[in-house]
């Protein structure tokens, strides 16, 4: 009987040491930075105004894995405004193999204007380690009017760009459900027409679920981009 509960106490003390193992295991890894997205954006919104918004992914690596992310801390150096993107309200892009965590909708105080210059950015992981690094924020030049205009006539979609923002021709159509969740971003070829159309049943095919399509357009250089309003294809 004894030696029965020596043994039991001898593999409990095992359990319990593999157990501490595997969370220090857990614990020890820190996010290492790979690259950033930064980009400023023009947002349409309900009353048809555009709003500033900085839009901002990291591309971190972390031994735990992706999952174990905390926190995104962007600090603008000169006036100290500050951003905190926390798991909850952090966005997921995924291109290709690599997972991209951030925001799209960092907004100035009272929608001011997003200051350009030097930031500091902090990545937490779950445990609290951090990784540091900074960019620099140059204020790119926006057309005076919208570089697209995107409708649905019918059963056709119709995106019209505007001449006078040859800068930006780059555009996608941002497919969501009805939660507002990103489901595919599809890219709209055919750069030099001012007028590209297509099939609603075309984009539905792409993802069945969406019920809502963005109009989305940047400039060559991705540092500056303009968000037009939902439109609904349901």
């Amino acid at each position: 009987m004894v030696a029965r509960k020596s043994v039991s106490i001898i593999l409990t003390l095992m359990v319990l040491c593999c157990l501490a193992g595997l969370f220090t295991a857990c614990t020890q890894g820190k996010p290492v930075f790979r690259s950033s997205l930064v980009q400023l954006l023009f947002v349409e919104t309900d009353t048809n105004v555009f709003v500033e918004r900085l839009s901002y992914f990291v591309l971190f690596e972390d031994t735990d894995g992706a999952y174990d992310f905390g926190s995104i801390k962007i600090v603008h150096n000169e006036t100290g405004l500050e951003w905190t993107i926390d798991s909850n309200a952090a966005q997921v892009r995924l291109r290709g193999a690599d997972r991209w965590t951030g925001s799209a909708s960092l907004a100035g105080p009272g929608d001011a204007s997003i200051p350009g210059g030097t930031y500091s950015v902090t990545v937490s992981d779950l445990a609290g380690h951090e990784a540091s690094s900074s960019f620099t924020l140059v204020r790119p030049v926006f057309p005076e009017r919208s570089p697209a205009v995107f409708s649905i006539k019918g059963d056709d979609w119709v995106l019209e760009r505007n001449s006078l923002s040859p800068d930006f021709r780059r555009t996608f159509l941002f497919l969501s459900d009805e939660k507002g969740r990103l489901l595919y971003s599809y890219r709209v070829d055919d750069a030099a027409k001012l007028r590209v159309t297509g099939s609603v049943a075309g984009l539905l095919s792409l993802a069945k679920e969406a019920v809502s399509v963005q109009g989305f357009t940047e400039n060559e250089s991705g540092t500056a981009g303009v968000l037009l309003i939902p439109v609904n294809i349901r």
